[in-house]
C-alpha cells in the first residue's frame, strides 16, 4: 500500500464521502468503522479481518485488566506492565523477524505448527512498529492516567489508521478520545481548511515522487542502489530520508486533516536546527511527543523523587539516555543502533549543562552569541547528523 497506487486515492476520497455521512454514532466508532473498510480494500478481507481480531485480543486484554485490577483491588501498574511486556514480546520478534534474525528460523524450526512465518509476514505487512508505540501510548493513558478505553471498532481505528499505517506519524490515545468531545463537523469544509489540506497533500507528493526519487535516480541511478561510503554519500542519504519520510507524514497529515482525524506534524525544518536537542524537537516530532510522554517524563518524575532534587542532573543524564536507547532499539534491535541511542542521549544532555552554565554566566545575553547562533548551531548539528547517518548507513540498508 503505497501513495504512487491510484486505488489507495480511490480509497482516500470514498472515505472521505463516507465520514460525511451524519449518524448519532461517535466520531471514533465511524472513523473505526470506515478503517476497516478502507483496510478491507487496500490489503485485502483476510489482513484486515485478522487485524480486527488482533485489536479485538488486545482490546479484551486491556478490559479485563481493568476489570481484574479493580475487583480484586490489584495494582493497575502491574497489570498495566503486565499486558506492555507481552506486546514488547510481539514487537521483538517482529522485528527480528524483519533483520532475518536466526533466532526467527530457530522459532520456526522448533515449533512449526505455530505458522510464525505466516504470522510475522502479517505483522510485517502493517508496520507493527507504529503499531506498537500506539499500544504503548494507549496502555500508559488507560492504566496511568486513568483515560477511558475506547471500544474496539474506535481502538482499531487509532491503533491501524489506514492512512498513518506505511510510516507514521505516532498519534496521540488522548487526542484521538477528543473526536468524540469535538463539536459536529462542518458539513462543507471552509476554504482556509481546504487550502491546508491541499498544500499539505501537494507538498507531500512533491517532497517523495520529486525530490527524495530525484536525489535517488540522480546520485544512484534509476535502478541504483543506495550506499554510503563517503562523507557525501551520508549527506545525501539524510536528505533523502527526510524528503521521503516527510514526504509521506505530509499527506498523512492532509487526510487527517480532511477526516478530522488528529494526525499530528511530524517534520519542522529540522536542518535549521541550533543544536541536537533542537534538531529531535523537529525531526520525527510525534515519536519525540511519544517518548516525552511514556519514559522521558515518567521516568524523571520518578526517579527525582526516589534520589531528590539535588541529584537531578545525573537524573536527567540517565533519563536522556534510557529515552534514547530506546529510540535506538525501536529503530533496529542491535548494538549499533544501542550506542547510537546512548551517544544521542549523552550529547543531549551534555547540550543541556553546557547551556545550564552559559545561562549562569550570562553568556546567553551576550549579543554576539544571539547573532552567532542562527548560523553556527545548524553547522553544528548537520555535522553531528551526517556523522550520526555514516556511523547507522549499513544498519538502515
Amino acid at each position: 500500500m503505497t501513495f504512487i497506487n491510484p486505488t489507495f486515492w480511490i480509497v482516500a476520497v470514498v472515505v472521505y464521502i463516507l465520514l460525511s455521512i451524519e449518524t448519532s454514532h461517535k466520531a471514533s466508532l465511524r472513523f473505526g468503522f470506515i478503517n476497516l473498510f478502507a483496510l478491507n480494500l487496500l490489503l485485502g478481507w483476510q489482513i484486515a479481518l485478522g487485524a480486527l481480531l488482533g485489536v479485538t485480543l488486545f482490546w479484551g486484554m486491556v478490559s479485563l485488566g481493568l476489570q481484574y485490577g479493580a475487583q480484586k483491588n490489584q495494582n493497575k501498574s502491574l497489570v498495566g506492565f503486565s499486558i506492555l511486556a507481552g506486546v514488547t514480546v510481539v514487537f521483538i520478534f517482529h522485528k527480528l523477524n524483519l533483520q532475518h534474525s536466526p533466532w526467527i528460523e530457530t522459532l520456526q524450526a522448533l515449533a512449526p505448527w505455530m505458522r510464525s512465518d505466516f504470522f510475522l509476514t502479517f505483522l510485517a505487512g502493517l508496520s507493527f512498529s507504529y503499531i506498537f508505540v500506539r499500544c504503548a501510548d494507549a496502555l500508559h493513558c488507560v492504566f496511568w492516567k486513568n483515560c477511558p478505553l475506547m471500544g474496539p471498532l474506535s481502538l482499531f481505528g487509532y491503533l491501524l489508521p489506514f492512512h498513518m499505517l506505511l510510516s507514521g506519524p505516532v498519534n496521540a490515545y488522548e487526542e484521538h478520545l477528543e473526536m468524540d468531545r469535538d463539536a459536529e463537523p462542518e458539513s462543507v469544509p471552509s476554504l482556509d481548511r481546504v487550502l491546508l489540506i491541499l498544500n499539505a497533500i501537494t507538498t507531500g507528493l512533491l517532497y517523495k515522487f520529486v525530490v527524495a526519487e530525484s536525489l535517488r535516480t540522480y546520485f544512484y541511478g534509476a535502478n541504483g542502489e543506495m550506499t554510503v561510503s563517503n562523507w557525501g554519500d551520508s549527506a545525501i542519504l539524510a536528505l533523502y530520508v527526510f524528503f521521503d519520510f516527510a514526504g509521506y507524514s505530509r499527506v498523512a497529515r492532509g487526510l487527517g486533516l480532511l477526516y478530522r482525524v488528529p494526525t499530528p506534524e511530524n517534520f519542522s525544518a529540522p536542518f535549521l536546527s541550533v543544536s541536537v536537542t533542537d534538531f529531535w524537537t523537529r525531526w520525527h516530532m510525534s515519536m519525540g511527543q511519544f517518548v516525552r510522554r511514556n519514559l522521558f517524563t515518567p521516568i524523571q518524575l520518578n526517579l527525582v523523587r526516589a534520589v531528590g532534587i539535588k541529584n537531578a542532573g545525573w537524573v536527567s543524564l540517565v533519563t536522556m539516555v534510557v529515552s534514547f536507547g530506546f529510540v535506538g532499539l525501536w529503530h533496529r534491535i542491535s548494538w549499533t543502533w544501542i550506542l547510537w541511542g546512548v551517544a544521542m542521549g549523552l550529547l543531549m544532555a551534555l547540550e543541556k549543562h553546557v547551556q545550564t552554565f552559559a545561562m549562569r554566566k550570562g553568556w546567553n545575553r551576550s549579543p554576539w552569541i544571539g547573532h552567532a547562533l542562527p548560523w553556527l548551531g545548524p553547522v553544528y548539528t548537520n555535522t553531528v547528523l551526517i556523522i550520526s547517518v555514516r556511523f547507522v548507513a549499513e544498519e538502515i540498508f
